[in-house]
């Protein structure tokens, strides 16, 4: 199956950006927030574009900040993301611990991995009949592999292994393209750097696609709150 990348959650907006670069006077205005948490950053945004002799409107901010190198303010959004990556992806993922700020993923072993997940590159077939016959070997050693997983799983645990040894051990017949499920954390910031380091053309082409595919989860919320973020970011 193909890697994947879905939102589950997020917090923040281009609003959330302008108002933390604005930090330092905000609170001095004595403005009386909403008693809605999820309605105050908006409020305020709107007070303070409204009453003060501020030269720059967000996009204008945002334009400034990104230009200028000033990075934390597009640290106060956070995004939930949802993954679906082969091994190999997954270890590039956690070489920038610094950009994902938490992560967990499906434990083999507290669960038994019986899905038989496993990724194939499709540009392979994109090389004729060596390619054709590299991806279907691929595959034949893929099934094979999560087969011997099983037979040893259970196995070993006939022969009086403990149930949790048997898991873990066991996924070592798994595969490097063996497919993995986690939960991520990124800022906003995060996944624009993530995409500046590992979005370039000489990476590897998997770990390109989840770049990309981290900004358009972004680039598609319902109501493009991240607009003028993703665009000063050249998105």
């Amino acid at each position: 199956m193909e890697n994947k990348v879905v939102l589950l959650d997020y917090m923040g907006s281009d609003n959330s950006h302008a108002l933390s670069a604005w930090a330092s006077t905000f609170l001095d205005l004595g403005i009386e927030p909403p008693k809605d948490p999820k309605m105050r950053v908006d409020h305020i945004v709107e007070h303070i574009l409204s009453n003060s002799k501020r030269l720059r409107d967000v996009k204008g901010l945002l334009d400034y900040l990104a230009r200028e190198g000033h990075e934390s303010p597009f640290r106060m959004s956070s995004f939930m993301i949802g993954m679906t990556t082969e091994i190999a992806t997954h270890i590039q993922k956690l070489k920038h611990k610094v950009l994902l700020e938490a992560e967990n993923g499906e434990s083999a072993r507290y669960k038994v991995l019986n899905e038989n997940k496993f990724y194939l590159p499709q540009d392979w077939l994109e090389y004729g009949d060596v390619g054709k016959h590299y991806y279907d070997l691929l595959k034949n050693m893929s099934e094979s592999s999560d087969e011997m997983y099983k037979s040893a799983h259970k196995d070993l645990i006939e022969a009086g292994m403990p149930k949790a040894r048997a898991k873990e051990s066991a996924r070592f017949f798994k595969m490097y393209n063996s497919q993995i499920n986690t939960v991520n954390k990124f800022s906003f910031a995060g996944i624009v750097e993530f995409h500046r380091k590992r979005g370039a053309s000489d990476a590897q082409k998997e770990v390109r696609d989840l770049a990309d595919m981290m900004i358009d989860v972004v680039r598609n919320i319902e109501g493009n709150p991240f607009k003028y973020s993703l665009e000063v970011y050249g998105f």
